[in-house]
């Protein structure tokens, strides 16, 4: 029974999704199960809003806006007997003018009994699979006469008094903020005395206008690389594209408002939509909390409608930062994340 439950979980996204026939001819689906409860609780629609560690997973462009040290951890239990953890770091590196990244991730599994052809058990095995991955972002200021323009209008608070106004003179579109971000990762997947690895890229990007500062345009791509192959088969990897939007509000009373939208192109399977909306409010001390509602088309036409949804929390205190994501599989049962960080 739970071989079967193997076979079409792993055909199931991050981490409820379509079924075998939306990903047929891809391997490695284990990558295809997202990294930090923040993102599920916005519906996974992270490529725009992508910051801090978690940003190696969903788009390295956030890597350009690091500021600080950070670490994150998250963990995810699928039918109680598929586990994926996922650990990360990001540090700013002044001498590269951008950030840098490390991520692992590690999925496995309970034992299985192994079988022979007489349906004999002669022993158990535990299927595994494991990523390392470098990632580096950069920021980048883009527009003609980009020469001009007042390096602290890009600064982390937008709305910070200045004395020059950039590029007043022009009006191009294109003229703005542009992080880039590039990651490169070493995948391993094992089954029994069988093993196969791959080499694959993630990489993305992060724009703002000039005078649109609040919102966020995402550019990113998703295990472009090399093929894996079992013994004489070789399969692709599950590569997609993916193009969002995100719009951050500042509210009053030290309170914020995010709303972010994604589409993903995968390679195999039809294009789906993520959507996220974010509530964060401030308290005495510095602490935080957040609340959290997305969405997720993918899903609902094999799991029921109510699949899709997905929510979370989040508490901020100091430098550490707890996050719980929820989503309802249907019948597959419900799926939680947590989510630990610490900025130092």
């Amino acid at each position: 029974m739970r071989s079967a439950l193997l076979v079409l979980l792993l055909a199931l996204p991050a981490p409820a999704g379509a079924f075998t026939g939306n990903t047929g001819g891809s391997t490695a689906q284990f990558l295809r199960i997202g990294a930090g409860a923040r993102a599920l609780g916005l519906g996974e629609a992270f490529g725009p809003v992508a910051e801090g560690p978690d940003s190696m997973y969903w788009n390295p462009a956030g890597l350009a806006s690091q500021r600080r040290p950070e670490v994150s951890y998250s963990h995810v239990e699928m039918m109680q007997f598929f586990h994926h953890d996922y650990l990360a770091y990001a540090h700013p590196v002044k001498l590269l003018r951008g950030g840098v990244g490390a991520a692992m991730t590690m999925y496995y599994e309970d034992s299985l009994d192994l079988v022979s052809n007489a349906n004999e058990v002669q022993g158990r095995f535990r299927p595994h699979a494991e990523s390392i991955a470098l990632g580096y972002g950069r920021s980048f200021l883009v527009g003609e006469d980009v020469e001009a323009v007042d390096r602290s209008y890009f600064q982390d608070k937008w709305d910070k008094a200045r004395d020059l106004q950039p590029l007043d003179h022009r009006d191009e579109l294109w003229t703005g903020k542009l992080d880039a971000g590039l990651s490169m990762k070493y995948l391993q997947q094992s089954l029994y005395d069988r093993s196969a690895s791959a080499v694959a890229f993630d990489g993305g990007v992060l724009f703002q206008q000039k005078d649109v500062q609040r919102l966020t345009l995402s550019f990113g791509f998703k295990n472009v690389g090399t093929a894996m192959k079992f013994i004489n088969d070789s399969e692709n990897l599950p590569s997609e594209l993916d193009l969002g939007a995100a719009l951050d509000l500042p509210l009053e009373h030290n309170r914020r408002a995010l709303f972010a939208f994604e589409t993903a192109f995968p390679y195999y399977g039809a294009p789906h939509a993520k959507l996220g909306a974010e509530y964060t409010a401030g308290f005495v001390g510095g602490s935080m909390a957040a609340f959290r509602l997305g969405y997720k088309t993918l899903s609902a036409p094999d799991l029921g409608v109510l699949s899709g949804l997905t929510c979370g929390v989040g508490l901020l205190h100091g430098g550490v930062r707890f996050d719980v994501g929820f989503q309802p599989m249907d019948a597959l049962g419900n799926v939680f994340r947590f989510s630990l960080g610490y900025r130092f």
